[in-house]
């Protein structure tokens, strides 16, 4: 029951009493016209009311009014049309109150009823509180209940699809967009390198962008989850649309290529260390090293175009590539996996020497990469120009491991050098 509901229960019950007292009055001064005597006694007061039980009929007085006596003190009263008067007699009367008659039974009832409709009232007062009560808790608790499944929707149980996840690359590059992302001041997207690249001016509409993060663009490509690309090799994880391209070059079950020039396998990288060794080490083109120490090298520039390096102990497969150009050669090495944190960093350091002349490289840094690029490098490698090459054998020297290890490893390297020469 509502709060408007029991207000308006109360007020009717309110209006009923009013009316019954109403009719009883009435109905009292009718039959006075026609028995002036039994006026009060025999009116529907004597039945409503027990006060009229003490006090008795005497009669109108000089004033004309029906007067009636106490019959505790024997006072005269005025005959009231209310019983108010005479309750309040009675709750002042000494006699009354010394036990002389039994109309304390009816004092008791009396008060009884009083009580009982002050009970009533309050019990009404509760129920008008208690419902408003009950309703302020209702609401909070599904204010409650709507969070809770807010933030159980924003887990796992519910979901959402997307027509194309086209409409998460970027309109510029038409690459995955990654956080940051930036709009201009007409809502065109763009992703932070577009904005390097463009010099912050929006090709659509020549605004400037670059500055105005958009961040419900933001949290749309946090909660967009899809699986990784290698979930038929056997990764299992879901992750943001937004860092797709980063998961995977870490993935351990990202596919890789065999380095051989004339292979074309494909697999993680520890079943590409399997598959090359059963299948190409017996090949002149490759080589075992243990991480941690230095071995000797040769190549020939003009046709081997790469020499791979097996590592036994973390089952690693280097790739070390010569690219001979105009102005000189380009050494470099890669390692031929994921940049999964779980494989660590190694560096590497090349030696090189010729007629005196000394060449040493100390890269922090072994590139991890899923295949080998024909391509010549623009960072991390040594170059060794045409002054100091002799025909078409180069013979190096190379460690591979720790950062440590490496200068370590061309120390000791450098000091046999010297002392082969002495």
């Amino acid at each position: 029951m509502d709060l408007e509901s029991v207000t308006l229960n109360v007020k009717n019950e309110c209006m009923e009493m009013n009316e019954e007292d109403d009719d009883g009055e009435t109905q009292g001064l009718v039959r006075s016209e026609t028995q002036p005597t039994q006026t009060v006694f025999d009116s529907n007061h004597c039945v409503k009311d027990d006060v009229w039980k003490e006090f008795a009929p005497i009669g109108k007085g000089e004033d004309g009014k029906e007067r009636c006596r106490c019959i505790h003190c024997g006072k005269d009263l005025v005959t009231p049309a209310f019983t108010s008067n005479l309750w309040r007699h009675l709750r002042s009367c000494t006699k009354k109150r010394e036990g002389k008659s039994g109309g304390n039974g009816c004092e008791q009832d009396r008060l009884n009823k009083d009580q009982n409709k002050r009970n009533s009232v309050d019990v009404v007062g509760a129920s008008v509180y208690e419902s408003s009560s009950d309703r302020e808790g209702v609401s909070n608790n599904s204010l409650l209940k709507k969070r809770q499944r807010s933030s159980i929707l924003e887990g796992t149980i519910r979901s959402g699809m997307l027509l194309g996840l086209d409409v998460l690359d970027c309109p510029i590059c038409f690459e995955a967009l990654t956080i940051p992302i930036f709009q201009c001041d007409n809502g065109h997207l763009a992703c932070s390198s577009c904005c390097h690249k463009l010099s912050n001016k929006c090709p659509t509409c020549a605004s400037p962008v670059g500055h105005n993060r958009c961040r419900a663009m933001e949290s749309v490509l946090e909660s967009v989850f899809v699986p990784c690309r290698n979930a038929k090799f056997g990764c299992t994880k879901n992750v943001s649309y937004g860092k797709v391209s980063t998961h995977e070059k870490e993935c351990t079950f990202s596919q890789c290529s065999c380095p051989a020039l004339d292979c074309n396998y494909t697999g993680s990288y520890n079943n590409i260390y399997t598959h090359f060794v059963n299948d190409h080490r017996h090949k002149p083109t490759s080589i075992s090293f243990v991480c941690g120490g230095s071995v000797d090298v040769q190549m020939n520039i003009a046709s081997d175009k790469i020499l791979v390096l097996q590592e036994s102990k973390k089952r690693l497969l280097f790739a070390l590539q010569c690219f001979y150009k105009p102005q000189g050669l380009y050494v470099t090495v890669r390692c031929i996996a994921p940049s999964a944190p779980e494989l660590g960093k190694l560096a590497y350091c090349l030696y090189y020497s010729m007629d005196g002349h000394t060449l040493t490289y100390k890269s922090p840094e072994v590139k991890k990469v899923l295949e080998v690029s024909s391509e010549t490098p623009q960072n991390n490698f040594m170059f060794v120009p045409h002054s100091l090459l002799r025909g078409e054998l180069l013979e190096m020297k190379i460690a591979i491991g720790l950062k440590k290890t490496c200068n370590v490893a061309v120390n000791l390297a450098f000091e046999a050098y010297w002392q082969s020469r002495t």
